[in-house]
């Protein structure tokens, strides 16, 4: 995707850059590699000037590929100078001329070269038309070696120790002989610049080929765009540019307003509830709406900066951007649907809800991969010595850090399967506290006493570990409450039925009408309630006769999970429950022991 834009604004930005001709062009370029030949000119300012002259080359052939047909001339441009050079030849020839002969022999050889260059770019835009990019580079690799491949010619034949310097002939021929040694330079380059940017050229040429984009082009070489781009130019803009934007943003705004416009009527024709729907566009919808503005952001920059250094800077950071967006829009849309279809698939006996669960998991394992894949291609990193690299240091610290590593995958899997997180309550097999930090190598806990311990991971991750912060409504109350034998059994009964209906209306129990909000959604099936952590189980019954009491059970939750709240409403409901007990004319049993005596028979 990341491609596809950046060469759609290359496609763009043309408009702002001045037609050039081929032969303009190579005059220039005679001139760069006459400086990069020059011994009074610094290594540092030769490697700026190359840099500067690189850029040209992309800016050119991108020029040339987005109106091929503009630019490439069928007729040969220099056929009349040859002609005349030809007729000279000939006449000094005749007359004997040699070093007028090998004058004009060098400069045949240039407008060969030149020509060579202009057939070359005809063929490679010939083959842009081709359905295959390998194809279009193969082509390329053979007109490469037929134009550009023939050997140097021997300087040593057009210098001699018998010419005389001081004539203008000799000094014609030594001028042709340096001219050509520029344009020979002129012509390797040309074609190591084509096989550099072959792939820009081939997508450019492609998309050059937009109707809109020619209908622009003629507005902005009218009379009236030309009017307009006299008080543009200072901004650097002209009137494509704009109209270009703009219906960008245009096109942009309307596909928003469909897309909106379409998840709605899908949304309400399958009778998806409201908070539902809300929740898809707040995950969805409004996160696609942030790309496509981000796309308008990056083409007004790249359309203001044009084809240069800072633009190619520009489309990778948005490039980076993108598909971490892309990558973020992919997670929300799959994960959302496996929830809104978690309750079909929980009654569809075909699957197992382990199965769909971790099929989820490695779905968004494998949006990440490929998203962090697709940045380091981006940023330019060689993935395979990156990979090959990791490959042999991995070797080299597995015994050295066999522990270590088992820290660090114990909390990968800690963090992975959300066991707990910073300040949380945990218990496992040796400590008891609340989690202060996890750690790549071990997690620390603030246990009750106010002591610091740290834990590896892998102990926490191989061990079971409780979390009691994982809970949302209910924490336990649970006592049996005793009653002496010499209880009325009716009275107990009554006693049960007011305590069962004293829970019910109690604010501070949860029970079955007790409501909760689920902020969160989550894509996994399992029940809701358990995976949230709600109680809400209310059981009062006689438990059992014990050996001094008649025991009643009281199970209950109450709504709060805080220990201070918890403490409360337990303190309520025992005074709560002495008072029914007294009300029933019940008391409380305490440990008793009676002896029985037996009469002694006279």
């Amino acid at each position: 995707m990341k491609k596809i834009i950046f060469f759609i604004f290359i496609i763009f930005t043309q408009f702002l850059f001045a037609n050039i001709s081929l032969d303009d062009f190579i005059k220039e370029q005679i001139k760069v590699e006459a400086q990069l030949l020059d011994q009074n000119i610094s290594l540092e300012e030769k490697i700026k000037i190359k840099k500067k002259q690189e850029k040209e080359y992309q800016e050119f052939l991108l020029q040339y590929a987005s109106n091929p047909e503009k630019h490439v001339e069928l007729k040969n441009p220099y056929h009349h100078e040859t002609s005349k050079l030809n007729l000279r030849l000939r006449n000094n020839k005749h007359l004997g001329n040699t070093n007028a002969v090998m004058r004009d022999e060098l400069l045949l050889r240039g407008y060969k070269i030149r020509d060579a260059i202009k057939d070359a770019l005809q063929i490679m835009m010939q083959y842009t038309d081709s359905e295959s990019k390998a194809f279009f580079k193969d082509k390329l690799d053979e007109m490469i070696l037929k134009y550009f491949s023939k050997e140097p010619f021997d300087k040593k034949k057009y210098i001699s120790s018998d010419q005389n310097l001081s004539s203008p002939i000799v000094k014609s021929l030594h001028k042709a002989l340096q001219t050509l040694t520029y344009i020979e330079n002129v012509g390797r380059t040309f074609s190591s610049e084509m096989v550099e940017n072959y792939s820009h050229i081939y997508r450019t040429a492609k998309l050059s080929k937009s109707k809109f984009l020619r209908i622009i082009n003629i507005i902005n070489t009218s009379t009236f765009g030309q009017q307009i781009n006299e008080y543009l130019s200072p901004l650097h803009l002209d009137i494509a540019s704009i109209l270009l934007i703009l219906s960008v943003i245009l096109i942009i705004f309307l596909i928003q307003f469909i897309i909106r416009y379409m998840v709605n009527n899908y949304l309400k024709h399958y009778a998806f509830k409201e908070d539902d729907i809300d929740y898809i566009h707040s995950r969805i919808t409004r996160l696609f709406n942030i790309i496509t503005s981000l796309f308008i952001v990056h083409l007004i920059l790249v359309v203001y900066i044009g084809i240069d250094t800072q633009s190619i800077i520009i489309s990778k950071i948005f490039g980076v951007i993108y598909v971490l967006l892309v990558a973020l829009l992919l997670y929300r849309i799959a994960n959302t649907v496996a929830y809104l279809k978690m309750e079909g698939i929980r009654n569809n006996k075909l699957f197992k809800n382990e199965i769909v669960n971790l099929l989820i998991k490695v779905y968004n394992v494998f949006i990440f991969i490929i998203a962090t894949i697709t940045i380091l291609k981006i940023l330019g990193v060689n993935l395979t010595a990156l990979l090959s690299g990791l490959g042999i240091f991995g070797a080299a610290v597995a015994f050295a850090a066999k522990d270590s590593i088992a820290n660090i995958f114990g909390s990968i899997s800690i963090l992975a399967g959300d066991v707990f997180e910073q300040g949380d309550w945990i218990e496992s097999k040796d400590v008891n506290g609340t989690v202060v930090e996890i750690g790549l190598r071990a997690t620390t806990i603030r246990t009750f006493d106010n002591a610091l311990i740290s834990i590896p991971n892998s102990e926490l991750a191989n061990n079971g570990v409780k979390n009691w912060s994982r809970r949302s409504i209910g924490r336990r109350i649970k006592m049996n409450i005793g009653v002496t034998y010499e209880s009325d059994f009716n009275d107990i009964r009554q006693a049960i039925e007011d305590i069962k209906q004293m829970l019910k209306e109690h604010q501070g129990i949860a029970n079955e009408r007790t409501e909760y909000q689920n902020i969160y959604r989550q894509a996994k099936l399992v029940s809701t309630e358990d995976f949230k952590g709600v109680k809400r189980t209310t059981l009062v019954y006689m438990d059992e006769f014990a050996d001094s009491s008649i025991n009643i059970l009281v199970y209950c939750f109450s709504r709060t999970v805080v220990w201070s709240e918890w403490l409360e409403v337990k303190e309520d409901v025992m005074f709560k429950i002495a008072n029914i007990l007294a009300k029933n004319n019940l008391e409380f049993a305490y440990p008793t022991l009676m002896i029985h005596q037996s009469k002694e028979e006279e």
